[in-house]
């Protein structure tokens, strides 16, 4: 299977390096030192669950170079979207699946807009990975999950195709009934999780441990919960009490990407998380305070530190 990967950091490094080590034609889309690093060094894993050298790794910041690919994974931060998805238009063709694994709200309309409807399709990727250094994704715990699926729920022949490659490769997956439900379910967990860690600027287990902050993250969930209903998502009843068991049951070290982002002084996805979930709120006269509040105390970093 011939696959790229735009944008090789924590995400699309680890699931891209495990799937050409299991025999895949993998080319890795990055830039500067990592680039320069994965040319010269490869690109290395460092997991609990097993390390992984991809040398020589075929690595470019130019996808014009590549042949059409059959499925792209799409890991850039939000933010990148729209120049990320003009990058790759060389390399979709007719029957290739871009399949966005990245956070927040807002990137499939433009993917869309930009590649085609019938290119783009649903993802939801949970890991926790980070590049250490250029040339090296550190992968923080045994946790590594993606799913995936076309929008009208059909199980296609690329669909299938993809999930026999992530089979292969050791790669935990699923194809949903509704991948829409499954992407709104990441978005509740991903605006609450980050919410708390950046207002706090702790990790999460000193945030749901206090019993204010844990009121903060229900409200955080109650929040999304309610904009997506009145944008007509279909969620469980008990989709907030499922968010907050699930964030119990992850590593007490865990930070959503934002908080390190904001730590390092670097641009901030704050706009399709929290951000976003406030605007849809005001759109449906729903109250989302909360989302407001983190919001507002992230807006002046969203730039990051260099502007």
């Amino acid at each position: 299977m011939n696959i790229v990967v735009m944008g090789t950091g924590g995400v699309g490094g680890y699931f891209g390096a495990k799937l050409a080590n299991a025999g895949n034609n993998v080319c890795f889309i990055a830039r500067g030192k990592h680039l320069e690093a994965i040319k010269n060094n490869g690109l290395k894993i460092i997991s609990e669950t097993g390390d992984i050298l991809i040398h020589p790794a075929n690595a470019t910041d130019n996808p014009e170079e590549l042949e059409i690919a059959d499925i792209i994974l799409f890991c850039v931060k939000a933010y990148d979207t729209e120049a990320s998805a003009k990058l790759i238009k060389p390399i979709v063709g007719p029957k290739t699946a871009v399949i966005p694994f990245l956070n927040g709200l807002g990137h499939i309309e433009i993917m869309k807009n930009i590649l085609g409807n019938n290119n783009v399709i649903g993802g939801v990727a949970a890991i926790s990975a980070l590049i250490e250094e250029p040339g090296i994704i550190r992968h923080n715990s045994p946790m590594q999950m993606l799913k995936f699926g076309e929008f009208s729920n059909e199980k296609t022949e690329r669909v299938i195709a993809f999930q026999s490659a992530c089979e292969k490769a050791g790669i935990n997956n699923a194809i949903p009934d509704n991948i829409n439900t499954d992407m709104w379910q990441k978005i509740v967990m991903i605006c609450t999780l980050a919410g708390a860690n950046c207002i706090t600027r702790l990790p999460l287990g000193k945030c749901r441990s206090n019993p204010a902050t844990r009121i903060l993250m229900k409200n955080l969930a109650e929040e999304v919960v309610a904009v997506a209903k009145a944008e007509n998502i279909s969620l469980p009843d008990n989709q907030v009490e499922m968010t907050m068991k699930q964030l119990d049951s992850l590593p007490e070290g865990m930070k959503a990407s934002t908080l390190p982002a904001l730590e390092k002084g670097e641009k901030l996805e704050a706009s399709a998380l929290n951000g976003a979930i406030d605007k849809l709120g005001s759109k449906h006269n729903i109250n989302t305070n909360m989302h407001k509040a983190v919001y507002a105390a992230l807006a002046p970093h969203e730039n990051g530190s260099q502007t």
